[in-house]
């Protein structure tokens, strides 16, 4: 049972990749990778209900030892605890809703066994990440989806904005990669082990400034942090059943498991690092007119919530965790109800564009699914997203340590900013029309299947995440936060939904458009490093 899920997808990768499916044909090879995700997805609450409710850690040794180096041994070991199981959870349920999303949105796609073996890849190698005992594994994942991922976005490759996207967004994550073999290569030298009982029981965590810095800037590039969140954006060249998958639970999120993993790692620098990754994407979020970066910058926004977690105590990684699976559940709903819009807009993403989609034909259930996932973005209460950022804005408050009191002023701006261009998003999809009466949009057929699978995975997850939150987190800590302070943030929700309503943009004045301008370009990181490191390493590629 618990091989089932990676066994599963990997079984559903490589039939759709081969030549079997060239005579198993389009509908051979659907069923075949729904029933292997299906499959996965049910081992995965079987074994949360073992390892989670029951109590009980696993160890599975595959085949042995993998490949020895002198007295250095790597094994090929399946390891599950609390952590994995919730990650199993989370990716499995998240890839499944994805891939009959896929099914429908792809139907007339020519090469969608090959789609199809890309995204059970994807998750394959999400699966081996989570479920890995040892660092050594745990990279074998990491530069698994890292390749999947150069697949997926690039996937239009007729596109050259889909290809430079790929590119870009391989060579940003080379970077931050890089840092963290160097940091997996320190550790092992210290310690000799890489597995995370061994390095965590030892001295190494404290053994150097730059050991810390090495893994926290090697989980930064995958999890979208500032200086490495270019290439997020420019992710959304994919079709929208890569972006959902990507921005939900497996891609961004690996970073913020690993950095959970290794908490001990991390120092005061790590909530810098999420605060201003949380304001500063937020920002870009409410200046952006394309549907699906504005949801593509809310996933940077709340990445920078979990980073600023992980550096909260003892507490924080369990915090972290938490708001990992509410978001993936609700981030997963909002990409495939934006999927739904784009279809019924004629493949236009440009909100400025829509115009009347709620008297269109365009699904109800579309405007249901993005209006609960709206909700949970913004933390309604008694939400899953209000739990678990609630409880996060909050440990930031009551944890001692300066720069917490500026993470926590910064956290609380952000969900501010996070309100207001979630409004925005909904009462511009289907409230405002600014493209005139003439403009006619096509039929959206609903796709009932994904949007009941998608309603259903946000349901579990947010009893997952109050039983875990009241359990783990608000036993005996947050009671001490004063009232104001924890009713702060459904205050500024209201003032972001009252903002949103009064102006969609800023006044005509001059310097208001050139802050539009500059917001609306992300503050020049792409013109900033294409003028210097990309024109150095042209220059030296022609020189020698």
């Amino acid at each position: 049972m618990f091989l089932f899920p990676l066994v599963s997808t990997g079984l559903s990768s490589l039939i759709s990749g081969s030549m079997i499916a060239r005579y198993l044909g389009h509908r051979g090879s659907v069923v075949i990778s729904l029933f292997c995700l299906f499959v996965s997805f049910f081992s995965s609450v079987l074994i949360w209900i073992e390892v989670c409710l029951g109590s009980s850690e696993t160890y599975i040794d595959l085949f042995g030892s993998w490949f020895t180096v002198g007295s250095f041994n790597v094994s090929w070991t399946v390891y599950i605890d609390l952590y994995s199981a919730h990650m199993l959870l989370t990716v499995t349920s998240v890839s499944t809703a994805v891939h009959c999303y896929a099914v429908v949105y792809m139907r007339s796609d020519p090469h969608l066994n090959l789609f199809l073996s890309y995204l059970s890849l994807f998750t394959f190698f999400m699966l081996v990440l989570v479920c890995s005992e040892s660092l050594i594994n745990m990279l074998v994942g990491w530069e698994g989806i890292g390749v999947c991922s150069y697949l997926l976005i690039g996937y239009y490759s007729h596109r050259l904005s889909a290809t430079k996207s790929a590119q870009k967004a391989i060579l940003v994550n080379r970077v931050s990669d890089g840092l963290l073999l160097w940091g997996i290569v320190m550790i092992w030298w210290h310690t000799g082990s890489l597995e995370y009982d061994i390095i965590l029981l030892s001295e190494v965590p404290y053994v150097s400034t730059f050991l810390s810095l090495a893994i926290m800037i090697g989980a930064m590039g995958k999890s979208a942090q500032i200086l490495f969140h270019v290439w997020l954006a420019d992710a959304m060249e994919g079709p929208t059943p890569v972006s959902a998958l990507i921005h939900a639970a497996t891609l961004v999120t690996s970073g913020v498991y690993v950095m959970a993993r290794l908490s001990p790692f991390y120092d005061d620098l790590i909530i810098v690092v999420g605060s201003l990754t949380a304001l500063m994407a937020g920002i870009f979020g409410f200046f952006q007119s394309d549907l699906k970066r504005v949801i593509a910058f809310s996933t940077c926004s709340q990445l920078g919530y979990m980073m600023v977690s992980i550096g909260l105590g003892e507490h924080g990684a369990d915090a972290a965790m938490c708001h990992l699976m509410t978001h993936a559940s609700f981030k997963a709903a909002l990409f495939l109800a934006a999927g739904v819009i784009i279809m019924a807009a004629a493949g236009n993403q440009h909100m400025g564009r829509y115009g009347g989609l709620s008297a269109s034909h365009c699904s109800l259930y579309c405007f249901v699914t993005l209006l609960i996932g709206c909700l949970c973005l913004m933390g309604l209460p008694e939400t899953s997203g209000f739990y678990s950022k609630e409880t996060i804005i909050n440990l930031s408050y009551v944890f001692f340590n300066p720069l917490a009191d500026y993470a926590h002023t910064l956290l609380v701006i952000a969900a501010f900013i996070t309100c207001t261009y979630t409004v925005k998003l909904f009462i511009q999809s289907f409230f405002y029309d600014f493209s005139g009466n003439d403009y006619s949009v096509s039929s959206a057929s609903p796709n009932t299947s994904m949007l009941i699978f998608v309603a259903f995975t946000i349901l579990l997850l947010d009893i997952v995440a109050k039983i875990w939150v009241g359990t783990n987190l608000l036993s005996g800590i947050l009671f001490f936060v004063p009232w104001g302070v924890k009713t702060l943030p459904v205050g500024l929700m209201l003032a972001g939904f009252l903002t949103a309503t009064a102006a969609v943009y800023p006044g005509n004045s001059s310097m208001a458009l050139s802050l539009v301008r500059f917001n609306a370009t992300r503050w020049g990181f792409d013109q900033l490093y294409a003028r210097t490191l990309v024109l150095l390493v042209l220059d030296w590629g022609r020189i020698t």
